[in-house]
């Protein structure tokens, strides 16, 4: 199978001017000191493969408490750059009275290449022969002007209001068009993994009394090889929680009495199981992982992703996480790639390590978090 994406350029979106990765692997491992761009790259992607929607947009601006509100007091309207929410995914977070230069996104693969455009307009409303309202750009700041996103993707440009990122409830309310649907299949998971195990129902729904399932159980067990089963118990009335059964206890129990480390990898291996055909992006992997059980997650991911055809994003400043993924990566010849992100001046250089490469910087301890 071949590889959905084998190099990305990122132009203008967050810490990067201009950034193009080449030689990307089945399953890669993105690394850098902090604020090298490592979690940008992951948002970078799942934007793209969302087609940019504003729901995965807000959940982005929200995650990096980017969408704080300006209150609105009466004779004092919020000025235009307190609703320019999406500043932050614009490089150097411009103002809204000068619009930047678009974002510009793109991906290159054998399969599935992508690419979009994300940049900021001052649009008005007028009524058509139809009777319907029809935006047209302004180009400029006007006293009547409306401020949006204008997102261009596979040949279809959409408007949304950057009044409307302001409110939560704006995606629940349909104040946002339908998105064009998704590019690829994309599944994240933060660093810290969300809440309780019930978050995870939908996706554990999917897999249930299939093949898939065991795959998840095997993982567990991992980390407890004494668990032999899983389910997702609950009811309109009661929130969803997984439960465990394991052969030294007597009766069914939480999944969340197990600790963080076993929670985090049913997160993990149940989004990647469930991104057949996809992508899989996770912030931070190592997160709630002791370096003793990293090497055989990692043996999973990379059998999971080459048999379900699935390509990994994953960012760590770990060395333990390094270490597990080279001597996994060495086990699936040219399957892994690692990424070492690191800044020069303005930029943000990439610097990609081939499987020997790598295996020498593990064995003779380089420096490549």
């Amino acid at each position: 199978m071949s590889l959905k994406i084998e190099s990305i350029t990122l132009e203008r979106f967050r810490v990067f001017r201009e950034l193009t990765i080449r030689g990307l692997g089945r399953v890669n491992l993105i690394t850098g000191k902090n604020s090298a761009g490592k979690s940008s790259v992951l948002e970078g992607l799942r934007i793209l493969a969302n087609n940019a929607a504003p729901d995965v947009i807000y959940d982005i601006l929200r995650h990096r408490e980017e969408n704080i509100e300006e209150a609105e007091e009466e004779g004092h309207p919020v000025g235009p750059d307190s609703l320019f929410q999406v500043s932050g995914l614009f490089h150097g977070f411009p103002l809204l009275s000068e619009p930047p230069e678009p974002i510009a996104i793109s991906t290159s693969g054998k399969s599935s290449p992508m690419s979009m455009t994300m940049g900021l307009d001052w649009l008005s409303e007028q009524l058509d022969s139809d009777g319907e309202f029809r935006s047209l750009p302004l180009g400029k700041l006007e006293p009547d002007g409306i401020a949006a996103l204008i997102v261009e993707t596979q040949g279809v440009t959409k408007a949304h209001r950057l009044e409307h990122f302001r409110y939560p409830y704006s995606m629940r309310r349909g104040r946002f068009e339908p998105s064009n649907g998704t590019q690829m299949s994309c599944i994240f998971v933060s660093s810290y993994g969300g809440g309780g195990t019930g978050m995870l129902g939908p996706l554990w729904d999917k897999i249930a009394l299939s093949d898939r399932e065991k795959d998840v159980v095997g993982a567990l067990r991992i980390i407890d090889p004494h668990i032999s089963a899983v389910s997702m118990v609950g009811s309109n009335r009661r929130k969803p929680m997984a439960i465990v059964r394991a052969d030294n206890i007597e009766r069914p129990i939480p999944l969340r009495s197990f600790g963080d480390g076993l929670n985090r990898l049913f997160g993990i291996i149940l989004s990647l199981v469930n991104a057949r055909g996809g992508l899989l992006l996770v912030d931070e992997i190592e997160n709630g992982l002791h370096h003793t059980v990293q090497l055989d997650v990692w043996r999973t991911i990379f059998r999971l992703a080459q048999t379900l055809d699935i390509q990994v994003f994953a960012t760590s400043h770990s060395w333990d996480a390094v270490e597990a993924f080279q001597e996994a990566a060495a086990e699936a010849p040219e399957e892994g790639a690692l990424i070492r992100l690191a800044r020069r001046g303005e930029d943000i250089i990439p610097t990609v390590l081939s499987e020997d490469e790598l295996a020498i910087a593990t064995r003779d301890q380089i420096e490549v978090r």
